[in-house]
């Protein structure tokens, strides 16, 4: 980690805030990679506040670099009331408010964050329903592999169910989507955020008929008419690809600003980005020129991205090039290579910068103050 020249040698204080630095360019990473757009950092932030003081008082955190697929399941957790990621299956679901981890709601709220035993039981019932209708897509085609299992847990998650409600969920064997029960009424947008969530799951590799059989089968146990089940099922491949050029635009941007870091955090940060960003189904074509150590060559190839892409990519390129905490002198050299990948693909690396830099000092300057005496 890049150090300070001129601070005390040996400051726990300086290490300390330093490692805080590098928490944040993780934070930031996979909040910009969840979907929510940069005004998701500061919702992010208040609910890592807790997470930020145990590491300045010593307690080791979860780290993308050290234990990735915890860390996804963590930061899944945490973003549930926030923006529910984009890149996971069911997402719309918790998105209908199938969380308990936003509290109470309403007047309620003014009085108790415990939410009411009314919102348990329906987060419980349609939370499991998601989790077995998600779980039956990924078995349809073989057993489940490490980012199936680490998909599943994360859902699982991001319900806020108690310990005794939840641990069942996560050891249960999938259901046979014919002996699928599915009772009782349902909320509409509910039907639909768990058939789409479906296809979802189903198209991030492949659409396998294996998995189509059960996404139909569960389509008509729910009754959502035919013309919608098919347009659901081009909506969700046209998601999944739209994630391609973003997700490679991404991996690019991070490889360029920290080409002197490769092999290092150039190459890890950019895969990390990268694995939670594009769609398995494109990942590998993209992730070999990480592997490869190709360098990156801007060609103005992602020009022709929506201008809430552009900024999510410079954001998550400034984020990674902030992870070592910089010295001033290297910062200048970053927001160089920075600014030419911004000119490549067309949108303002200042603009970008500045909502990284402003969340960054929010957070470190109250966590700095006590230690200037």
């Amino acid at each position: 980690m890049t150090m300070d020249a001129y601070a005390p040698l040996g400051d726990p204080r300086t290490a300390t805030l330093s490692v805080l630095v590098s928490t944040l360019a993780e934070d930031a990473i996979f909040t910009l990679a969840a979907g929510g757009g940069t005004e998701s950092l500061d919702q992010l932030g208040k609910r890592r506040g807790e997470a930020y003081a145990g590491l300045l008082g010593g307690r080791t955190l979860i780290r993308m670099l050290a234990d990735f697929d915890h860390w996804v399941v963590e930061m899944t957790r945490m973003m549930a009331p926030v923006y529910a990621p984009t890149f996971m299956p069911m997402g719309d679901v918790i998105r209908e408010r199938i969380t308990l981890e936003a509290g109470a709601r309403g007047l309620r709220s003014l009085f108790s964050s415990k939410p009411s035993d009314k919102d348990v039981q329906r987060v419980k019932r349609f939370g499991t329903l998601a989790v077995r209708v998600l779980r039956a897509v990924f078995a349809a085609d073989g057993p489940l592999d490490v980012e199936e299992g680490r998909t599943l847990a994360a859902l699982i998650g991001c319900l806020g169910l108690s310990q005794e409600d939840s641990a069942p969920l996560y050891t249960e064997n999938a259901i046979p989507v014919e002996q699928l029960d599915v009772y009782g009424e349902i909320d509409a947008a509910v039907v639909r955020a768990l058939i789409r969530g479906a296809w979802h799951a189903s198209a991030w590799d492949k659409i396998d008929p294996r998995e189509e059989h059960v996404v139909r089968t569960i389509s008509q146990k729910l009754a959502v008419p035919q013309v919608e089940v098919e347009q659901m099922r081009t909506d969700a491949m046209a998601r999944v690809d739209a994630r391609r050029n973003v997700g490679a635009a991404a991996v690019d941007a991070i490889r360029f600003v920290l080409s002197d870091r490769a092999p290092g955090i150039g190459v890890t940060l950019a895969s990390h980005a990268g694995s939670l960003l594009l769609p398995r189904r494109h990942r590998d074509e993209v992730l070999a020129q990480v592997g490869h150590g190709s360098p990156v060559v801007l060609g103005r190839r992602y020009t022709g991205l929506a201008s809430d892409d552009k900024a999510t990519v410079l954001a998550l390129a400034w984020a990674a090039g902030l992870f070592e905490d910089p010295t001033m002198g290297r910062r200048a050299l970053l927001r160089a290579r920075h600014d030419r990948v911004a000119s490549d693909i067309g949108f303002d690396g200042a603009a970008a910068r500045k909502t990284i830099d402003d969340w960054f000092a929010d957070v470190l300057a109250p966590a700095a103050f006590p230690m200037g005496g």
